[in-house]
């Protein structure tokens, strides 16, 4: 197995700790994640990505007051 070595931040090290944590996996383990998604190439492919997730409702935004 390769390994990757990637510099970032404290504020960025935070920010993946606190996504990998509500993803329920570990910082390692949502990096694999993300480095397995399918890449967006054109705005097509995004769209058709948009589409299947409309009804997701954890994606839903709130009104702001």
């Amino acid at each position: 197995m390769s390994i990757l070595t990637v510099r970032i931040s404290d504020e960025e090290k935070a920010q993946l700790a606190r996504r990998a944590e509500a993803a329920g996996t570990t910082t390692g383990g949502l990096v694999r994640e993300l480095i397995r998604e399918k890449p967006f190439i054109t705005a097509a492919d995004l769209l058709d990505e948009m589409e299947n997730l409309m009804g997701d409702k954890r994606l839903r935004v709130k009104a702001r007051k």
